[in-house]
């Protein structure tokens, strides 16, 4: 059993990694005395693959098992009025509630904004199934749903109780979604750590044949990361947490300009990461040497290094997305491999030059 403790000063807990964890369940979650009643949100897919190992952990009157849907449909107020329906149903006199996030990012989203907004906050577990939820996604407390109009716009920092990864999730995951979820392996690399960079970089195949030291260093590392960063700077008003959007403003834009259908995650982040690259080459940031290394390492995973979009609609949604801090577009520029700036002296005319690299 690996532990790692995120430090925060009124809301610390603990991100536990073991292989074969998945099996125990109940028992880890009994320790931490959430309550007495458990609503257990997951999707289609995790209940069609995990239904034996769900019914075992969470059979009897003291859980609900709730699926929503696949992907990022789930992130919607129809999905999040259910919920918080399906929990007044069944909430009554002596009932402590608590969410369990059982499923990927979109799960660990959803059920964590759920959460944080009944009766002003309940508690909530995440139990990471996909590689973007192990190493990203569950920790750090940021929940949302989207709108039509901008990914993760209507949203919370609502910190979990734990973090429960069981690598051995990852033997279910298409090579698809494993390739998706290096994405984000490869944004900690290219933000802080220039030896997981440079390990993705030279194991390829050992990484998409889920070797299991390679993975479990991965997950570590990233967890560690993010662990660090979220404990510096827990809602994002220092600055220092920012650097974990490295890739993502784009991102975000071309999911919400897409409708969410025609990219997926995964494939928007990296995508995005080349994209800012590209523009702290046009900014004077970054050498070429950089931009081509991320090319490189996305090439190696079959990641895309090309997209068509609609120009307007990706600045339109990113327009959005600034509104969240300063009315200024905030990008995370790279200097070189393990080193980052946050920039907000960017206009629209330099995202729309950037946007010929990639388009």
């Amino acid at each position: 059993m690996i532990k790692i403790e995120v430090k925060l000063k009124n809301n610390p807990y603990p991100i536990l990694i073991k292989r074969g964890l998945k099996n125990n369940l109940s028992l880890y979650l009994k320790k931490l005395q959430l309550g007495n009643l458990g609503f257990v949100l997951t999707s289609p897919s995790v209940y069609r693959l995990y239904k034996k190992t769900i019914k075992k952990n969470f059979s009897g009157k003291g859980f609900k098992i709730i699926v929503s849907a696949d992907g990022e449909k789930a992130k919607s107020k129809y999905w999040l009025f259910k919920i918080i329906k399906t929990i007044v149903e069944l909430d009554k006199k002596n009932k402590k509630p608590f969410i369990i996030c059982l499923g990927g990012g979109t799960i660990g989203d959803l059920g964590g904004f759920a959460a944080s907004i009944y009766k002003r906050g309940i508690p909530c577990i995440q139990i990471p199934t996909t590689l973007i939820g192990q190493i990203d996604s569950s920790i750090g407390g940021k929940t949302a749903i989207d709108l039509p109009e901008a990914k993760n716009i209507l949203g919370s920092f609502y910190q979990p109780k734990a973090v429960l990864i069981d690598p051995d999730f990852l033997k279910t995951l298409s090579k698809k979604d494993l390739r998706e979820g290096l994405a984000e392996a490869i944004k900690y690399g290219i933000i802080k750590d220039k030896e997981l960079f440079s390990l993705i970089k030279n194991n390829p195949k050992k990484i998409l044949n889920l070797e299991q030291s390679l993975i479990d260093k991965i997950i570590f590392r990233c967890a560690k990361i993010k662990a660090k960063i979220v404990e510096e700077d827990e809602k994002e008003k220092k600055g220092i947490r920012t650097i974990l959007n490295f890739g993502h403003t784009f991102a975000h834009g071309l999911e919400a300009a897409s409708q969410y259908k025609k990219i997926s995650h995964g494939k928007a982040v990296a995508i995005g990461m080349l994209y800012a690259a590209c523009l702290s080459y046009d900014l004077n940031r970054c050498s070429m040497k950089e931009v081509e290394e991320i090319k490189q390492i996305l090439a190696l995973y079959n990641l895309p290094i090309k997209i068509n979009f609609n120009p307007q609609k990706v600045l339109n949604s990113i327009n959005y997305d600034k509104k969240f801090t300063t009315g200024k577009i905030k990008m995370v520029l790279i200097k070189r491999i393990a080193a980052v700036e946050v920039s907000t002296k960017i206009t629209a005319g330099d995202l729309k030059k950037a946007f010929k690299k990639i388009n």
